[in-house]
């Protein structure tokens, strides 16, 4: 008995990639954002600036993005929203498309 494989196409491989990689971009985004941010910091308990570090490097795409819209910094509510909801946003829609694309 012989299994016969579809060749994947060009859109699978296409979103297949945007999938894998997304991941690293956003973190590559967010980390410095938030971790620049909460350097400079002056008003901060010690203790907090070492917890929200930990969080935003042990947690690898989520610690950025929490750290960026739950903690008291610069940024605008308009960037906070953008920048987080728009990446998680675009997160979701290509891992829901990498999967439709599977079947």
């Amino acid at each position: 008995m012989e299994t016969n494989f579809a060749t994947p196409g060009f859109w699978t491989y296409f979103i297949g990639s945007y999938a894998y990689y997304l991941p690293f971009v956003l973190t590559t985004v967010w980390a410095p954002i938030a971790l620049y941010d909460l350097s400079g910091k002056s008003n901060l308990e010690s203790w907090k600036t070492i917890l929200w570090a930990l969080v935003i490097l042990i947690v690898p795409v989520f610690g950025g993005a929490a750290y960026i819209l739950l903690a008291e910094n610069g940024f605008s509510k308009k960037f906070k929203q953008t920048a987080v909801g728009g990446g998680l946003t675009i997160l979701i829609l290509v891992w829901v498309l990498s999967v439709v694309s599977h079947i």
